[in-house]
């Protein structure tokens, strides 16, 4: 039986490469919105209107053939500007999507444009979306050169992190006209990125490693990989364990590998307890803090959260775990860093918020001991009462030591009761209102 023709054959071929092609252009120009007409392109649509209907009242053959003539302007200005937008792809790199506040974010944006072989060339604007979280250091756009043969043009940014929070960084838009000026599109390449900026530090005096000494009571479970080969313990082999602490002898007693596996203390855990009152940071007085006692507390609240990010970077390096907790919107207990991550606990500073309906921390502490959670505890807050201080030595009595950090010295008989109760003052006031922090 005869094979099928070669002009069949290429016909087929042409009829798939069209279809491909076909598809990949009509899903380009789903994505890529209609050329909007510039000041220039409404009164050349107008005037070419005025001249065809003109003309045709007035039967004037000239007047006519000029209003299409500007119509026509018109069609082909949309024609090449869709060719040039259409096919415009574009990428975002980053080094990070957490930035702490006062560092620099920065990216990269690579604009690719058509791969034919053939097509026009223009100059269009890149422009990346920076929102008031961020001060750009440098420019967000620039003008690029995108055509066949042109290499991929790129756009650096550099943007200062300002306030700590979640925020969105794009979309990157692209802006094309058409080469008579008549035509603009405004189209996305690049969607938008969540970025996380989380609190900066300031500076702390030195935390006492003695005040985590004893801070893991002795009934507490104490399972480590440390220790001599007399206080060793047995268990069964598991992937990824060292094989020099295979115990050869009772493995092949007991017919499967054994390793030893040693007991020694772990850390202590630390949990960062953060006052999200308002009252609490509404009590400053002007001799205190006379730059925050006016703004509603929102001032003096941010210089808590930077309070509670600096104590945590403090405390990671001494814990196996720190854990911050807070009162919830919804009355519960937020928790972050569950898993021992400082990261985790930098991200909930940076999305926890001050309010005037949240609870006490004594009311919040509780819940922490349910869950289980011994070792430090640091409790951050504006201003502390006698009673607070009387309420949080009660509060956590199952922990042997505490640290409350204040913005504010606080009275001596808080630091009476504080005291009295093994627990450590940490004063950090706002740079400029006094002396560098300091613990007793």
């Amino acid at each position: 039986m005869p094979g099928p023709a070669p002009l069949a054959l290429r016909a087929g071929a042409v009829r798939s490469w069209a279809l491909r092609y076909g598809r990949r252009g009509t899903a380009l120009l789903r994505r890529t919105p209609f050329p909007r007409p510039t000041a220039r392109g409404w009164t050349v649509l107008a005037s070419g209107l005025g001249l065809t209907v003109g003309g045709l009242v007035a039967t004037t053959s000239i007047a006519v053939s000029a209003g299409l003539l500007l119509l026509v302007l018109l069609v082909l200005g949309v024609v090449m500007a869709l060719v040039v937008a259409a096919p415009l792809r574009a990428t975002r790199s980053t080094v990070r999507g957490i930035v702490q506040v006062g560092e620099v974010y920065r990216e990269r944006i690579t604009l690719r444009g058509t791969s034919l072989p053939i097509g026009p060339r223009t100059r269009l604007l890149v422009r990346e979306q920076l929102d008031d979280t961020f001060a750009s250091v440098s420019e967000a756009e620039t003008y690029a050169l995108v055509g066949p043969h042109e290499p991929p043009a790129v756009l650096d940014v550099e943007a200062l992190a300002m306030h700590r929070g979640r925020t969105l960084v794009g979309p990157v838009t692209i802006r094309v006209e058409d080469p008579f000026g008549l035509l603009r599109i405004d189209r996305p390449v690049v969607p938008a990125e969540e970025i996380v900026v989380v609190p900066a530090s300031t500076p702390l005096a030195a935390i006492d490693t003695g005040a985590l000494a004893g801070a893991v009571s002795a009934d507490e479970g104490r399972v480590g990989q440390g220790g001599s080969a007399d206080d060793s313990e047995l268990r069964p082999y598991r992937q990824g364990d060292p094989i020099r602490r295979v115990h050869w002898g009772q493995s092949a007693r007991r017919g499967e590998l054994h390793v030893r596996q040693t007991t020694q203390a772990q850390p202590p855990e630390a949990v960062i307890a953060l006052d999200v009152r308002r009252e609490s940071y509404q009590r400053l007085g002007r001799d205190d803090l006379a730059e925050l006692s006016d703004l509603g507390g929102d001032a003096a609240f941010e210089h808590a959260v930077v309070v509670a990010a600096s104590v945590a970077r403090a405390l990671s390096a001494r814990t196996s775990r720190v854990l911050l907790v807070s009162d919830g919107a919804a009355g519960n207990t937020r928790h972050a860093g569950d898993a021992g991550s400082l990261t985790d606990v930098l991200v909930g500073l940076a999305d926890i918020r001050l309010r005037s309906d949240a609870r006490d921390v004594t009311e919040v502490l509780p819940d922490v001991r349910g869950r289980d959670v011994h070792g430090m505890t640091a409790v951050v807050t504006g201003h502390c009462t006698a009673e607070q201080a009387a309420e949080l030595v009660s509060r956590t009595s199952g922990s042997s030591r505490g640290i409350l950090a204040t913005i504010v010295p606080p009275e001596p008989v808080v630091r009476g009761i504080l005291d009295r109760g093994g627990w450590r003052t940490l004063v950090v006031p706002v740079t400029g209102a006094h002396a560098p922090g300091s613990i007793r």
